[in-house]
């Protein structure tokens, strides 16, 4: 139980350590621009690679499927910008609380093949689409020049968002957080956890290999 308690004191402490910190300044007025000016400027970086990401795929899958019909192609990267944007969305509003992220991830996924629905008139064309949907995954395409939102450093913590979330502190420490919800901690000593995002089951395995779980 103690290294449970210490597993679960590491996620909240990585959680904390990956959000970012402030500057404060002198006066009120100062940090309120500093902050807003900051802010603007996040999400204009993060807008343009959204739009980049979803150039990128759109392009795979146009010379994947040998799409010619420029038209097409813009649906199709306007659909993938849609779903890059969201996804941002979500991993923002989750970033210290996963609980219904999955959930949330899974009904973008379905809206992104609605609209792929109406795209592809032709069965075999979203018969296509769909056996090779994991081509397109955002995680494929994470490798944005700009820093938006694919990594960042703050309090001292490196962050890599190829995932939702994965933290590593100085200690070597770590934390991420899957696609699919999952919670994952695995400490300085090995200890590891396991929390589904579905359910909620904890499971727990030391560095001594005695396994525990913990059903919701």
């Amino acid at each position: 139980m103690k290294k449970m308690i210490m597993l679960l004191s590491c996620a909240a402490a990585l959680t904390m350590a990956s959000c970012s910190q402030e500057n404060k300044t002198d006066t009120a007025d100062t940090t309120t621009t500093t902050t807003t000016d900051a802010t603007a400027t996040a999400s204009t970086d993060n807008d343009a690679m959204y739009h980049s990401r979803a150039q990128r795929i759109a392009q795979r899958m146009a010379t994947d499927m040998k799409i010619t019909d420029t038209a097409v192609v813009s649906r199709i990267e306007n659909t993938y910008y849609n779903r890059s944007r969201r996804l941002g969305e979500l991993k923002t509003r989750y970033a210290s609380d996963t609980t219904g992220m999955a959930a949330d991830m899974r009904g973008v996924s379905t809206d992104t093949d609605t609209e792929f629905k109406g795209i592809f008139t032709e069965p075999s064309q979203y018969s296509a689409y769909e056996s090779s949907r994991a081509t397109y995954d955002e995680s494929n395409y994470m490798d944005d020049d700009m820093s938006g939102d694919n990594s960042a450093t703050a309090s001292g913590v490196a962050i890599d968002n190829s995932t939702p979330m994965k933290v590593k502190d100085e200690a070597g420490n770590k934390l991420k957080v899957k696609k699919d919800g999952d919670v994952k901690i695995k400490d300085s000593e090995d200890n590891k956890l396991k929390m589904d995002g579905d359910d909620g089951t904890i499971k727990v395995k030391p560095e001594d290999g005695k396994k525990q779980k913990i059903e919701q």
